[in-house]
């Protein structure tokens, strides 16, 4: 499962980097959408399967903001400087906004919370408006984020923010799948739910595919624990089908509507084995680890390249493209020895607290053989 969120947040890197890079691995906006899969998975493991966080939301809360928080606030601070030391240009588009605009970008790059629905939002005749696309503004809102990418994590709090209440009765799980997905019908047949940003930015539509991923660990790991003991390699075999998918996506000769759902249909279904795989291989542990920064601090080392070797990105394209994922893996290393690893220590005091309510070692997406977080992150996004 490690290497599986690294491949997704790698796929979101290259689409960034466009160039004709938008069409490896899985894309983008796939990308995103099986996060908040992998996502429901293994908050549905930590909210349903640990004594961790039972009775205690306040906790839960907590550890969420301690993983998403700290590195995010150090990239978006190191954009900020790299902003100011290239002249400035990112804040004049705060200049051509009304206050209640500027309001809405400062309060957003602050509190992640909110991104996601700024993309809903523009200006129409001098004021922030409900426009229903980004796209129809006369200012482009989305440009005062320092973390644009980082909007794919309001969406994720917003799930967090309703998950305590809602895994552990399977009724109301079902109850909002069947909502959530029959929503996502009435936008699709009334044309509203086939354009950007209705496709994969509206929390209310999405919240079927962290659903998905939390009916594939409350239903199906299971069944996997029961087959991996008459089948030992099934978790290996699992999550070389989803490795493979990975890199075949674009192969696959169907309508691309079809073959997304089907995408989400195929990791619903072997996620558990690549929990269970996860659980065996201390690499795959380690280069999971990688993921979440690697989404997102991508944008700040785009720019970086850009402005350093403008040349190369614009005659050697490919030479850049690898130039820009190797310092994604190198700075996100640094961020993990330099943040989240401290930080992995305050959040597992944090899980021990009382002592001895534990049934199982508390678990996150940053390490996935203990997955008590969703990734992120992924976060993430076109």
């Amino acid at each position: 499962m490690g290497f599986l969120r690294t491949l997704l947040a790698l796929s979101v890197v290259l689409d960034h980097l466009g160039g004709g890079y938008a069409d490896h691995l899985v894309g983008g906006r796939l990308a995103v959408q099986l996060f908040y899969v992998i996502s429901g998975f293994l908050i549905s493991y930590v909210l349903t399967a640990t004594d961790n966080y039972q009775g205690a939301t306040g906790k839960f809360y907590a550890n969420r903001f301690l993983r998403l928080f700290p590195i995010y606030l150090a990239v978006a601070g190191l954009t900020l400087m790299a902003h100011v030391l290239s002249g400035g240009a990112f804040f004049r588009i705060y200049d051509a906004l009304p206050f209640s605009a500027e309001l809405f970008l400062v309060m957003a790059n602050l509190l992640i919370l909110g991104q996601d629905w700024l993309m809903f939002f523009g200006i129409e005749h001098g004021a922030l408006a409900f426009t229903g696309s980004f796209a129809h503004s006369d200012v482009p809102l989305y440009q005062g984020l320092l973390v644009p990418q980082a909007w794919t994590l309001g969406v994720e709090m917003s799930f967090y923010l309703v998950a305590p209440f809602v895994l552990h009765s399977p009724r109301r799980l079902m109850a909002l799948l069947v909502a959530s997905l029959a929503l996502r019908a009435v936008l699709v047949a009334t044309g509203i739910g086939m354009a950007d940003p209705w496709t994969y930015r509206f929390f209310p539509t999405e919240l079927a595919l962290f659903l998905v991923g939390s009916l594939s660990h409350q239903v199906l790991l299971p069944r996997c624990k029961a087959w991996t003991r008459r089948f030992h390699r099934l978790p290996e075999l699992g999550a070389a089908v989803l490795f493979v998918y990975c890199l075949l996506h674009f192969s696959i000769g169907l309508n691309h509507n079809v073959r997304d759902a089907l995408a989400v249909l195929l990791f619903a279904t072997l996620l558990p084995l690549a929990f269970l795989f996860q659980s065996r291989h201390r690499l795959d542990k380690a280069i999971g680890e990688l993921s979440y920064p690697i989404y997102i601090c991508h944008s700040l080392v785009i720019m970086f390249f850009s402005w350093l070797l403008n040349d190369v990105e614009t005659h050697q394209p490919m030479l850049f493209a690898a130039l820009v994922i190797t310092g994604c893996i190198g700075f996100s290393a640094l961020l993990n020895g330099l943040i989240a690893d401290p930080v992995e220590r305050l959040r597992s005091r944090l899980r021990s607290e009382p002592p001895g309510r534990e049934k199982t070692p508390a678990t996150d997406a940053r390490r996935p053989a203990q997955p008590g977080q969703a990734l992120g992150s992924i976060r993430r996004a076109p």
